[in-house]
C-alpha cells in the first residue's frame, strides 16, 4: 500500500462509521468505557472493524476514542490506558490487513479550555500526549483528531501530535452547529485556516450534524490549501415544520458522498449512528470519482447477534381490566390515539384546550411523548396526569430509558401505577447530544427490552430483584419500524420485545399502505395487535426530507409529486391531510388502531384524518 497522504491526495478516501452507536446496537450500554473492551471483548471490537472493512472502508480509526486518562479516570481505567491503546491498534490492524489504513483516534480530553486554568490545561496537554505517543509508537497510520468543540485544546492536540510523531498525518475534525458555526462563531473557512496553522494535514468536520448540514461545512473548507474529511452523523436529526424526528438514512447518505466527494472532499465517512450499510452506500460514490467499479458480490457485514429474553411472567390484572384502552384491544375493538407534545414549559392551558376538542369529537386517548429527540419539555407524567385528571381523556405515557437510572425506572413505574396511568408506551430513549442540551448526561442501565421485563414483572407481582409486590396494570406498548432498513433485525427486536412482555405494536409513520401490508405479513407469527403510526405532511419539503432521510420511511413518488405542486402553506397542508387518509384508508382494516401524529399539534389536522376510520372506530365506547 501506497503511503496514506499520498492516497488521500490521489482519493477521494472511504473512511470507516461509527464505533459507540454500533456497540450500542449490539448490546453494550452506555454506562461502559467502550475503549476498556477492546481488553475485555476483544472478539466485539474486531467484529466492527471487519464489518467496516467487508463493507469497503479503505480507513478504520482504532477503538481509543476517549482512551486518555482525564477520560478513563472515570472509569477507574487510568493504568489499563497504555494495553488499551496498544490493544486497540492491533485489533485495527488484524482487520484491516492489507486491505486498510489504520488512524488511531483522538476525542477531547473533557477539559473546557476556555476557562479551564493554566494547571488544567497542562494535565489535559499530558493526557493528549500519552495517549497519542502510544498511538504513534504501536504503529498507526495516523492520527484522527475528531469530535472537538474547543479550537483552542484542537491547536494543543495538534501541536502535540507533530511533536510525538512528525511523520504521520493529522486527520483534524471539529463539531459545527446546524447552522454551521464552530466554537467561538467561527465559520468552516475560519476554522480551516487556524487547524492548517496549526500543523493539521487534513482538516473538517464530524458529528453534531448530519449530511446536509455538514456538506455546508465541508464546501466551506475545501480550497482553503490542504486536503478536507468530512464525517455526518447518521442519527441526528434536523428540525422540520416544528417537529426534530429523523435520521439519515444509507441510501440518502450515498447521495450526500457524492454531493461531497464532487465538491472536493478527499476522504468521507460517518460518525454518530452510521453502520456498515452507511459506508456501503458511499463506496460506490468513492469508487466512481475514481473511475472503479463496485464488486457487489463482496463480503457483507455480518449478522447483529441478539441476545435470548427469557419468556415474561403472566400479568395478574387481565388485559381488559387495567385500562379503557386495555378494555379496547381486549375486545378486538379499533382503538384511536393522538399523540401530543407537552409544552416546553409549565402552562397546560393550551394542551388541556386541545385534549378537550379531541375530547368533544370522540377521541379520548392521547399519547404523550417522553422529551422526544431529547428535547427539554414538561414531564409527560405530570402531563399525563394532570389531563386524567382534569379532563375526559385517558393518556398513554410514553417511558424512555434514557434519563432514569434503573432504581429511577422501577420507581417511575410504582407512581406512574399510583397515578392512575396505566397505559405505557416503553422507549429506549434518544440521546441527549440530540437535542437542545448536548451535555446533559445519558443513563441507558436498560434499553427498551430491559425496561419491558422490568414493567411485565411488576404486572406480574414481582420487582426486579425478584421480591414480591403489589401487582401494577399496565399495558405495555411498544414501537416499530415497518420500513426498517433491516428489515430481519426489527423483526428479531419485536421478538425479544414481545417475550419481554409488549402487548401491543404502534409504529413509525407509514405512507406506503404495501410497506405496512408486508410488515404485518412478516410479523403475524407474533400475534400482537397493531397501532398504525400517521403524521400527516405539512410541505413539499417536509415530504422530502421524510422520504430520503428518514430510515425506514417511504413516502410513495405520487405522494411527493402532490406535495411538489401544492409548496407549502395551508393548501400543503390540506393535500397533506388528504395523503394521510389515503395512507390510512389503505391499512385500516389490516390494524386494530391508529395514532395521529399532527405537526404542531394540530388537531383539526388529526380529526380530518380519524374521519376515514369511522367505519371501524366507536368514539367514546
Amino acid at each position: 500500500m501506497k503511503p496514506l497522504a499520498e492516497a488521500i491526495e490521489s482519493g477521494p478516501l472511504l473512511l470507516d462509521g461509527a464505533m459507540g452507536s454500533l456497540l450500542y446496537e449490539r448490546g453494550v450500554l452506555h454506562t461502559r468505557s467502550y475503549d476498556e473492551l477492546n481488553l475485555s471483548q476483544p472478539d466485539l471490537i474486531s467484529a466492527v472493524h471487519r464489518d467496516y472493512v467487508n463493507a469497503g472502508a479503505e480507513l478504520v480509526e482504532t477503538n481509543t476514542f476517549g482512551a486518555n486518562r482525564m477520560a478513563l479516570a472515570r472509569h477507574g481505567l487510568v493504568d489499563q490506558a497504555g494495553d488499551i491503546i496498544r490493544r486497540g491498534v492491533a485489533l485495527a490492524r488484524e482487520a484491516a490487513g492489507d486491505r486498510a489504513y489504520v488512524a488511531g483516534a483522538v476525542g477531547p480530553t473533557g477539559a473546557k479550555f476556555g476557562i479551564a486554568s493554566a494547571s488544567e490545561r497542562k494535565l489535559a496537554r499530558f493526557a493528549l500526549a500519552e495517549q497519542i505517543d502510544t498511538l504513534v509508537l504501536a504503529g498507526v497510520d495516523a492520527i484522527m483528531l475528531e469530535t472537538f468543540s474547543s479550537i483552542l485544546e484542537m491547536e494543543t492536540a495538534i501541536g502535540v501530535a507533530k511533536e510525538r510523531g512528525p511523520r504521520v498525518p493529522v486527520l483534524a475534525m471539529m463539531v459545527f452547529d446546524a447552522a454551521g458555526k464552530g466554537d467561538g462563531g467561527l465559520g468552516p473557512a475560519e476554522i480551516a485556516d487556524r487547524l492548517i496553522a496549526a500543523g493539521a494535514d487534513v482538516v473538517g468536520g464530524n458529528c453534531g450534524i448530519g449530511p446536509a448540514e455538514l456538506y455546508q461545512v465541508a464546501v466551506g473548507m475545501v480550497g482553503r490549501g490542504k486536503p478536507v474529511i468530512a464525517q455526518p452523523n447518521a442519527g441526528l436529526p434536523a428540525s422540520v415544520e416544528g417537529r426534530t424526528l429523523y435520521v439519515a438514512n444509507p441510501e440518502h447518505f450515498g447521495v450526500f458522498a457524492r454531493r461531497m466527494l464532487k465538491s472536493g472532499v478527499r476522504v468521507i465517512g460517518g460518525c454518530c449512528g452510521t453502520t456498515p450499510e452507511h459506508t456501503r452506500s458511499m463506496l460506490g460514490a468513492v469508487r466512481m470519482l475514481r473511475g472503479e467499479k463496485i464488486d457487489e458480490r463482496g463480503p457483507k457485514p455480518s449478522v447483529i447477534e441478539v441476545r435470548e429474553i427469557k419468556p415474561h411472567a403472566a400479568a395478574k390484572v387481565p388485559l381488559g381490566d387495567r385500562s379503557r384502552m386495555g378494555s379496547r384491544l381486549a375486545r378486538g375493538e379499533f382503538v384511536v390515539s393522538v399523540e401530543l407534545t407537552a409544552p416546553a414549559n409549565s402552562d397546560l392551558s393550551k394542551t388541556k384546550q386541545q385534549v378537550n376538542e379531541l375530547v368533544a369529537a370522540g377521541a379520548d386517548i392521547v399519547n404523550i411523548a417522553d422529551g422526544p429527540r431529547a428535547s427539554a419539555r414538561m414531564a409527560n407524567i405530570a402531563v399525563c396526569a394532570r389531563l386524567a385528571a382534569e379532563t375526559k381523556v385517558e393518556p398513554i405515557l410514553h417511558v424512555c430509558a434514557r434519563d432514569k437510572s434503573f432504581l429511577g425506572l422501577v420507581a417511575h413505574l410504582f407512581g406512574a401505577q399510583a397515578l392512575g396511568l396505566n397505559n405505557l408506551v416503553i422507549i429506549t430513549g434518544d440521546p441527549p447530544k440530540m437535542g437542545d442540551y448536548p451535555f446533559s448526561t445519558p443513563v441507558y442501565d436498560v434499553d427498551s427490552v430491559g425496561l419491558l421485563r422490568i414493567a411485565s414483572g411488576l404486572n406480574a407481582g414481582v420487582d426486579p430483584a425478584g421480591k414480591p409486590c403489589e401487582p401494577t396494570s399496565f399495558t405495555l406498548a411498544t414501537g416499530a419500524e415497518p420500513g426498517a432498513h433491516d428489515r430481519d433485525r426489527e423483526l428479531r427486536r419485536l421478538e425479544d420485545k414481545k417475550a419481554a412482555g409488549a402487548e401491543l405494536v404502534m409504529t413509525q409513520p407509514v405512507y406506503d399502505p404495501r410497506t405496512l401490508e408486508r410488515f404485518l405479513d412478516d410479523m403475524a407469527p407474533l400475534g400482537l395487535p397493531v397501532m398504525v403510526g400517521i403524521l400527516p405532511l405539512a410541505s413539499h419539503r417536509n415530504a422530502e426530507f421524510l422520504h430520503n432521510e428518514v430510515p425506514g420511511m417511504s413516502i410513495p413518488t405520487e405522494f411527493r409529486e402532490r406535495m411538489a405542486k401544492v409548496g407549502s402553506g395551508a393548501a400543503a397542508r390540506a393535500e397533506g391531510i388528504a395523503i394521510a387518509r389515503e395512507a390510512l384508508a389503505g391499512v385500516k382494516h389490516r390494524v386494530q388502531g391508529v395514532y395521529v401524529m399532527p405537526p404542531f399539534n394540530r388537531v383539526d389536522s388529526a380529526l380530518a384524518v380519524l374521519e376515514v376510520v369511522r367505519d371501524r372506530w366507536k368514539p367514546g365506547a
